[in-house]
């Protein structure tokens, strides 16, 4: 197993970085007193993020009753942190696309997943109250990165891991066995060579034991339920699968209960469907 370690944490350094405008974007986003404008000029110099930012901003998920046609028109309508969002959303679908899997639905699976769970965790933590929403959003949709650097490394262990997931095994512990560690945890390593914030490195780590949270507890526990509900409706998620155990503490964390996220289920769906022609990944 040292050696497979060895060779997935060499895997990990491989990974492309995000690319330049999105790094860019982060760090202005990071510094006081930054204003939607700020951004506007530096997305504005990628024809392709920019055109992909306008045509999430007019999904129904903002709700905007005329059509957006402007980055300037967008930042002043959404804000700095949703314009961050609309990057990060833009630029995550070449690793689900184009990331040198062998399976085409295993690709899709992964990103219908992690959309999925990014529009769950903004409704979480709208829900909650006290976690910012577009932070959730980027959370949920990063927080499973680290399944992209298994699928494309562990392919020689994938049949392994199926078979034993599908006999109700935890996904987790196999991981861990396999592998030296589990996909959180190389999820949170890549946020940290990407210059992540703290706070969404300890979120993404401990996503699914969001009580070994070191920085933000309620960060951590919208993440965990947003992705406990994508595996309940089986949103990327392959019927062999079993689903995690919920912690009850995140859901306390998060003042919701199951089936109060079920009302959702319709919404997210559809939602996934227009992502998949905006993002154009299917």
């Amino acid at each position: 197993m040292a050696q497979v370690l060895d060779e997935l944490l060499e895997e990990i350094k491989s990974v492309e970085p995000l690319p330049q405008v999105a790094t860019r974007v982060m760090q202005i986003a990071a510094q006081d007193d930054v204003v939607p404008r700020d951004l506007v000029s530096v997305i504005q110099t990628d024809a392709g993020i920019t055109a992909k930012v306008l045509k999430l901003c007019n999904s129904a998920v903002y709700g905007f009753k005329r059509e957006i046609a402007s980055l300037p028109e967008a930042g002043n309508l959404l804000g700095t942190t949703t314009l961050v969002n609309l990057v990060l959303t833009s630029c995550a679908g070449r690793y689900f696309r184009n990331y040198g899997f062998s399976d085409p639905a295993a690709t899709l699976r992964l990103w219908e997943q992690s959309i999925g769970t990014a529009f769950t965790a903004n409704w979480v933590a709208g829900r909650q109250g006290e976690v910012d929403r577009n932070r959730a959003y980027t959370l949920g949709l990063l927080e499973n990165l680290g399944k992209l650097v298994l699928a494309r490394f562990a392919h020689e262990q994938a049949e392994e891991l199926q078979r034993e997931l599908a006999q109700g095994g935890d996904l987790l512990a196999i991981e861990h066995r396999l592998f030296g560690l589990d996909h959180a945890e190389i999820g949170a390593r890549l946020a940290e060579k990407w210059s992540f914030p703290g706070v969404l490195v300890d979120s993404i780590r401990c996503h699914h034991d969001p009580q070994s949270a070191q920085i933000d507890h309620a960060m951590a526990s919208v993440g965990h339920v947003a992705e406990m509900f994508v595996y309940r409706l089986k949103v990327g998620v392959t019927l062999s699968e079993p689903e995690y155990a919920w912690c009850e503490h995140a859901l306390a964390e998060c003042k919701i209960s199951p089936s109060q996220l079920d009302a959702l289920g319709d919404t997210l769906r559809a939602e996934l469907q227009k992502a998949r022609r905006i993002l154009e990944i299917a």
